[in-house]
């Protein structure tokens, strides 16, 4: 059957596991139907192989001298993936530019298993995630990128305009989901904070947060330019797992959004509309 719609999930902070994507899959199986799903391109991106190695050094070196390790190991991997993916980003080969890479090459993926068509795209990312993709839509989107993969030539053959450059740029993105999103914590120092454009004219950013998720944020507050772009939903994000004080602060009320039924149903509506 020809795809006609791709799914892209993206990862967030922290020591994840390169099957991360599982849950998620398994929940939008059932509500889209097997003759939807057949149309589906899925695509989970993973960039934590390219910081875990490092990281998994540090850690080892250290932890002779350190107690809590549980909580050091979770802060450690998960605040050094957003300051390694955010230092020196202009350096061809830094995570940033490495991540952007890996993003870039599976949508070119993506491309050729839709058979070279410009399908329709929806990316549901996760904490850190958010930032991550948002940061690739944005280069993609400059005249003259300051950083990551399309900051340098691209000697692969692949002609600026043409519809396999329009679809790796993101231009065929219809829908953004962000759960857990943590991009003010990346932009609040800054005066001026502005979201990406909108890819297409039809494309609509759904940003899922829960109030007792310390990482995860409302997105419309940031600026008038958020405001426009992007829509907020407060939900309790795994029942009431996750509404007690004792929760909200730690890893487990961060990780129930890609089991919520107010998540799955929203984004299974969606890709039943649009494949």
């Amino acid at each position: 059957m020809p795809k006609t719609i791709a799914l892209v999930t993206i990862h967030g902070m922290g020591d994840t596991a390169r099957d991360y994507y599982t849950e998620i899959y398994d929940a939008i199986k059932k509500p889209i139907g097997k003759d939807t799903w057949e149309k589906v391109v899925f695509k989970p991106l993973y960039y934590q192989d390219i910081l875990q190695g490092n990281q998994e050094a540090i850690f080892n070196r250290m932890r002779d001298q350190i107690d809590w390790m549980k909580l050091r190991k979770f802060l450690l991997f998960g605040f050094s993936d957003a300051g390694s993916l955010e230092y020196k980003k202009d350096a061809v080969g830094s995570p940033y530019f490495l991540t952007q890479q890996m993003i870039l090459q599976s949508m070119d993926e993506i491309f050729e298993e839709a058979g070279q068509q410009e399908i329709p795209v929806i990316v549901i990312a996760h904490s850190l995630g958010g930032q991550v993709i948002s940061s690739y839509i944005w280069d993609a989107q400059q005249a003259s990128p300051k950083a990551g993969i399309w900051s340098v030539p691209r000697a692969d053959g692949v002609a600026d305009g043409s519809p396999k450059d329009k679809f790796r740029r993101m231009q065929s993105l219809q829908r953004l989901y962000t759960t857990g999103c943590n991009i003010p914590i990346f932009v609040s120092g800054h005066k001026k904070i502005e979201a990406i454009n909108p890819p297409v004219s039809s494309f609509k950013w759904y940003n899922f947060f829960d109030e007792d998720d310390v990482l995860g944020w409302p997105l419309r507050p940031l600026s008038p330019s958020y405001e426009n772009l992007v829509e907020d939903f407060s939900v309790n994000a795994g029942g009431g797992v996750i509404g007690s004080i004792f929760k909200s602060w730690n890893p487990l009320s961060h990780l129930q959004y890609w089991t919520d039924s107010e998540v799955i149903d929203h984004l299974s509506a969606t890709i039943n509309q649009l494949a």
